[in-house]
C-alpha cells in the first residue's frame, strides 16, 4: 500500500492573492500550481518584457506591480536578482516566496531574512523536492536511524544543458546573474543532503568546463567531497555535459544496517533497498507540480496559523553557504 505522509499544513481559510516577479519557465510552473489551490489566486505578474497572460494583470514597472493589493509575492526572476527583488517585495509589505537558490551569497540571504523581520513579514524558500514521495521516505528512514551508523553518501547528477538552453535567455551562464551550475541546476540536491543529514564540512572540490566554451562563465562539471558533522562522509559529482539529454540523478546511502540507492532523472525512484527489518515499500509517483502546490499550501498555512514550515529561510541560507564553501575551491 502507498505510504500516506502527514500534511504540514492545515485547511486553508484565507483568500491569498499572489503576484509573480519574473515570468520564465519556473514562474509558469508556479502559475499552474497556484491554479490547483482553492483560496489562492494569481493576481499580478511583473516582468521586464511585456507578458501575455490570460485574465491576469501584467506589469513592466516594478513599483506599479508592488503597489498592487497582494498578500504573497513569489520571486521567480534570475538568480542574481532574488535578493534584490525579495527585499523590495518585503519592504513593500508583502510576504515572499523565493525560488531556489535563495540568493547567490549567504550575506544576501541574511539581509533578506533581516528585512523580513524588520517589516514583520515572512519569507520562504522554494525547495519542492522535499515533498516528493521518495524524499519523504528517505527522511523518515534517516530520522528513525534505520540505516544504523551512516558511513557514506554519494550523489551523482548527470544532466544535459545545450547551446539552445543558454541562448534562451541573456542571464543563463553569466556568473553574476546565474551563479554557477550548483546554484542553477543542482541546488535541490545540495538541499537534499542538508535536509536529510544536516550540515557538512566541504573537504575539496574540482571543476572543469568540458563542453560549453564561452557559453558559460563557470564549470559544466564538478566533484566535491565532504564530512557530515554528525558522522559519515561522501561525495557529489555533477555535470551538464551529458550527450543530448539528461541521464539521471542518484543518491546512494551506505550504513551499518542497510544500503539504499534512489535514482531516476530527478532522484524520484527507489533503485535498491536492503535495510535490516524494512519491509518492501510502494510509493506514489512523483508530481513536481503537486510538490510546488504543496509549497504554497504550507506557506499559506504558516501565514494563517503559524504551522510548521517545510523549508525555512535559514535552510535556504544554509544551502547557499554550502555552495559557497564548494566554490571557494575554484
Amino acid at each position: 500500500m502507498p505510504i500516506s505522509w502527514p500534511k504540514l499544513y492545515h485547511l486553508i481559510q484565507l483568500q491569498m492573492k499572489v503576484g509573480l516577479i519574473g515570468y520564465g519557465n519556473i514562474a509558469k510552473k508556479h502559475q499552474a500550481a497556484i491554479a490547483k489551490i482553492e483560496g489562492c489566486t494569481l493576481d499580478a505578474i511583473y516582468d521586464v518584457v511585456p507578458v501575455a497572460a490570460e485574465s491576469t494583470p501584467t506589469f513592466t514597472e516594478l513599483k506599479e506591480f508592488l503597489d498592487q493589493d497582494l498578500d504573497i509575492i513569489s520571486v521567480c526572476s534570475p538568480n542574481g536578482l532574488h535578493a534584490e527583488h525579495s527585499i523590495q517585495a518585503l519592504n513593500s509589505g508583502h510576504h515572499v516566496i523565493c525560488e531556489k537558490p535563495f540568493a547567490l551569497s549567504s550575506e544576501a540571504c541574511a539581509e533578506m531574512i533581516a528585512t523580513a523581520e524588520k517589516n514583520e513579514k515572512k519569507i520562504f524558500c522554494t525547495m519542492q523536492n522535499r515533498y516528493s514521495p521518495v524524499s519523504q521516505w528517505l527522511k523518515k528512514i534517516v530520522d528513525e536511524e534505520a540505516l544504523g551508523q551512516l558511513n557514506m553518501v554519494n550523489v551523482a547528477c548527470y544532466w544535459n544543458r545545450n547551446k539552445n538552453y543558454y541562448k534562451q535567455s541573456d542571464w543563463r551562464g553569466k556568473a553574476e546573474a546565474d551563479g554557477g551550475t550548483l546554484f542553477t541546476q543542482f541546488s535541490h540536491y545540495v538541499d537534499s543532503l542538508y535536509w536529510l543529514f544536516g550540515d557538512m564540512k566541504i573537504l575539496n572540490a574540482q571543476f572543469q568546463n568540458f563542453d560549453h566554451g564561452d557559453m558559460i562563465e563557470f564549470e559544466d562539471t564538478g566533484i566535491f567531497s565532504f564530512l557530515f558533522h554528525q558522522g559519515g562522509m561522501g561525495s557529489f559529482a555533477y555535470t551538464t555535459s551529458c550527450f543530448e539529454k539528461n541521464f539521471e540523478s542518484t543518491m546512494t546511502l551506505i550504513g551499518s544496517k542497510g544500503t539504499i540507492k534512489v535514482a531516476g532523472q530527478y532522484m524520484d525512484s527507489i533503485e535498491y533497498c536492503n535495510v535490516e527489518g524494512l519491509a518492501p515499500t510502494t510509493l506514489l509517483a512523483n508530481d513536481n507540480l503537486a510538490n510546488i502546490a504543496a509549497v504554497y499550501r504550507n506557506v499559506i498555512s504558516n501565514i494563517e496559523s503559524n504551522s510548521t514550515v517545510m523549508t525555512t529561510p535559514l535552510d535556504g541560507k544554509a544551502v547557499v553557504k554550502l555552495i559557497e564553501q564548494v566554490y571557494s575551491f575554484r
